[in-house]
């Protein structure tokens, strides 16, 4: 059936007038530029590829930094009376895009040989001029939409090949590699898994694992987020030799993996995807 449509009762215009002009209460404040910085740390100490690293997990290893990259998107600054502005992001066609922003802490020195000498540890955008931002919320990692992309056409931040996972299809949403004093590599990867299907039919996934971090305390003019690595790990035993089904040190998302329910809960979410409460002992506002 055919939806009618009548001309709206002359009573009804001033209300409506009065809510139209509430919606665009920012439209004459003007927009500035403002940076989110992040700082990769352990506890207070800044993460570096020439620094070891002790006293870290249950076993107080040793660690040192090979790789660490993050996918966040949709940062938004919000005000002390609740207003959420996201940030318009500055499209620097390397490692900013549409809302999306690829930071990368490693600098292709000392032990973080298979990375790259660039490195992005801020977001930069645009918002509306405020002087009483005390919040950040942002989410890590990519939209179901943009996960499955094909890495080999995609432009930057999206052509990272380090950032993407062959076998389930779709990106890394983070990538963070130690060595410790009994593995090589100690892995956490962050992404959707259980993932099935292929580029042309679309993709189907056990877990989206789509984390969302809300900041209180945040000035952009003054703070950072702290990424603190210590914290990350502060469950687990980075010295562990996998046994039996879990034949990998580390995290790779997997819903069974007995080291990825400590590490996923430090963004917020359940060893099954789902949301849980985000602890401050990784993320942090300083």
């Amino acid at each position: 059936m055919n939806a009618v449509w009548k001309p709206l009762s002359r009573a009804l215009l001033p209300a409506l007038l009065l809510a139209a002009q509430g919606c665009g209460g920012d439209d004459d404040v003007e927009s500035k530029a403002y940076t989110v910085r992040f700082s990769p740390q352990v506890r207070q100490e800044a993460l570096s590829c020439t620094t070891s690293f002790t006293d870290i997990g249950t076993s107080r290893g040793v660690i040192e930094l090979l790789d660490f990259r993050m996918y966040v998107r949709d940062v938004t600054l919000i005000r002390a009376n609740g207003e959420r502005h996201a940030l318009k992001l500055a499209q620097d066609g390397e490692w900013q895009r549409d809302a999306i922003a690829l930071l990368d802490f490693e600098d292709g020195t000392g032990t973080c040989r298979t990375g790259s000498p660039g490195t992005h540890r801020e977001v930069t955008g645009t918002a509306p001029e405020h002087d009483d931002y005390t919040g950040l919320e942002f989410k890590v990692g990519l939209p179901p939409d943009r996960n499955h992309l094909d890495v080999e056409v995609e432009p930057a931040p999206l052509d990272v090949r380090d950032m993407w996972w062959s076998w389930q299809g779709g990106y890394k949403f983070v990538k963070l590699d130690i060595r410790s004093q009994q593995n090589a590599t100690y892995y956490f990867h962050l992404g959707a898994s259980g993932c099935q299907g292929s580029n042309a039919d679309g993709y189907t996934c056990g877990a989206a694992n789509q984390a969302t971090v809300a900041l209180d305390g945040f000035d952009p003019e003054t703070n950072q987020v702290v990424l603190d690595v210590a914290g990350l790990l502060s469950e687990l035993d980075v010295n562990r030799t996998p046994t039996g089904s879990d034949m990998m040190p580390g995290c790779m998302s997997g819903p069974t993996d007995p080291e990825c329910p400590p590490l996923l809960s430090q963004f917020g979410l359940n060893a099954d995807g789902t949301p849980k409460a985000l602890p401050k002992t990784f993320f942090k506002v300083r």
